[in-house]
């Protein structure tokens, strides 16, 4: 099917701006009828569920997409089936000890915390990651056969779900005026029947249109082997980020409070976790679609020995930085205009924060270029190297960070420059690793060049635009009517430049 990859990453990047801003309005009802020592309680249990299903979420399917769409280069239907059901066995098992471990230790870690009431959050978080394993093997089998709009339908049910069952629950139980415990945890809740609701759809799709797929009751040992050297490398590396966020918010913190700013430390950290940090998520979306979208492709062609990688690596590469400069630049060149216009009643810390979103809008050029490679490299069997790259960004983050926040004229700019290094780092080895082993064309190397003309373009142009109506519109619509303009200039240069046709789509997944 021709386009079949822009088709894909528009169905993820749509399903995934949708989930973001679902995610987004969901926090506010859930606070109205939430008092503050639940959310707390709530809160404290996420961290814990997040780090163990980072196997289930994002290791696992990109293995089993891997080892299908090698399977289904080689036209080994019975091998993608074999793929499937061993890697849905497997994850009964991690999903069972995952549940486990968070009812079983609920009590423990709650008192730890120092909160026993978010124990109930734990049990039901649990059970959640039970239903979300089992759903990680359908997704990895649909995204290796590029059947995306499944993957994206199935992520975008498990959000309606969470919002609507979760709220649900939340409103009964505050109207019954029960505990915040039992509260916090009907909020949790929302997780648990996300997830149902998500894998009854997987499953639904995967009987109606792979009829012809059966259980094999042959051994999986050798299929077992191959998850595992697949999945170990990938869920380092997809488990370095939260963990380096947990990590991140102890240290930033801690060095704040070193150089004397002790009453204000957290609020300074707030910079990123409240103000920038969102902002950030939401334009992650588009950058992950191209990553879901490009590791089957790379795979099969691979696989087959097929002359059209070359045109596929410089098309992700490319399509990253048409996608992750204007989104980027966009953000850090007007990051005062959009904090107030979203916390209009905080002016003081919008514009106390702006540097620190600036600085983390330049980061998204380069997690955009790591995130396209990272799955070009997966997709050549180069999975290993990215997770060493992002070690050594990670490495380069914490070492930076402990240094420029305790300048005292930097302070809590150093975190976010921190993220900025680790991304360029990272990116930096991961293209240097793909140029080794295929060369960029010239005329990809000309329209990387164009890319940055346009942006150039962009960024002037509605910058000039927003300078001008400063004077006679309020700020909210002249950043409206700016970032309009910003988008026409830049459609028109990759158009007109022919930067990316429809030509470069053709018959990449033939």
């Amino acid at each position: 099917m021709k386009n079949k990859f822009a088709k894909n990453i528009g169905i993820l990047g749509i399903t995934g701006i949708i989930i973001k801003i679902i995610g987004a309005i969901y926090r506010v009802p859930l606070a109205i009828f939430m008092s503050e020592d639940a959310v707390a309680y709530y809160s404290l249990a996420y961290p814990w569920y997040n780090i163990l299903i980072v196997i289930s979420s994002t290791a696992l399917p990109a293995v089993i997409a891997k080892l299908v769409a090698e399977a289904g280069a080689n036209e080994d239907l019975q091998l993608q089936n074999d793929v499937l059901n061993a890697s849905n066995r497997l994850m009964q098992y991690f999903g069972f000890a995952t549940m486990l471990f968070l009812i079983g230790f609920a009590n423990l870690i709650s008192n730890a915390l120092g909160y026993p009431e978010s124990a109930y959050s734990f049990y039901v978080l649990g059970i959640a990651s039970y239903f979300v394993a089992l759903n990680a093997a359908y997704r990895g089998f649909f995204q290796g056969t590029q059947r995306l709009e499944f993957y994206g339908v199935s992520q975008l049910l498990e959000q309606i779900g969470r919002v609507v069952f979760g709220l649900a629950l939340v409103v009964v139980l505050a109207g019954l005026s029960m505990g915040d415990d039992f509260i916090a945890a009907a909020g949790t809740s929302g997780a648990l029947f996300g997830a149902v609701i998500s894998w009854g759809y997987v499953v639904s799709r995967h009987k109606k249109h792979y009829k012809n797929h059966t259980k094999t009751k042959g051994d999986f040992k050798p299929i077992y082997r191959s998850i595992l050297k697949l999945m170990l490398p990938i869920a380092l590396g997809a488990s370095i980020m939260p963990l380096l966020s947990i990590i991140d918010g102890t240290l930033v913190v801690w060095r704040l409070r070193d150089i004397g700013l002790v009453d204000t430390a957290a609020i300074l950290y707030s910079y990123i976790s409240f103000y920038s940090s969102p902002i950030i998520n939401i334009s992650q979306v588009v950058f992950t679609a191209i990553q879901v979208s490009l590791l089957p492709m790379i795979t099969k062609s691979f696989t087959q020995k097929s002359h059209s990688i070359g045109n596929q690596i410089d098309l992700g590469i490319l399509l990253s930085l048409v996608m992750g400069l204007p989104i980027g630049l966009g953000i850090a060149g007007f990051a005062k205009e959009i904090l107030l216009f979203l916390y209009p009643s905080k002016a003081a810390i919008a514009v106390d924060a702006a540097p620190v979103l600036a600085i983390l809008g330049v980061s998204i050029v380069f997690l955009s270029v790591y995130l396209a490679t990272t799955s070009i490299l997966q997709g050549m069997n180069q999975y290993k190297k990215p997770v060493v790259h992002l070690f050594v960004g990670a490495g380069v983050k914490v070492v930076a960070a402990y240094v420029l926040i305790g300048i005292p004229s930097i302070n809590i700019d150093g975190a976010a420059y921190s993220t900025l290094m680790a991304y360029a780092v990272a990116a930096f080895l991961n293209i240097r690793l793909v140029y080794q082993l295929t060369k960029p064309t010239k005329k990809t190397l000309m329209k990387m060049g164009l890319t940055l003309m346009a942006n150039a373009a962009m960024i002037v142009s509605a910058k000039l635009v927003f300078a001008l109506l400063e004077s006679s519109l309020a700020m909210r619509l002249n950043l409206l009517i700016s970032i309009f303009i910003a988008v026409v200039v830049y459609a028109a240069f990759i158009y007109f430049g022919k930067i990316v046709t429809k030509a470069d789509f053709d018959g990449l997944d033939k």
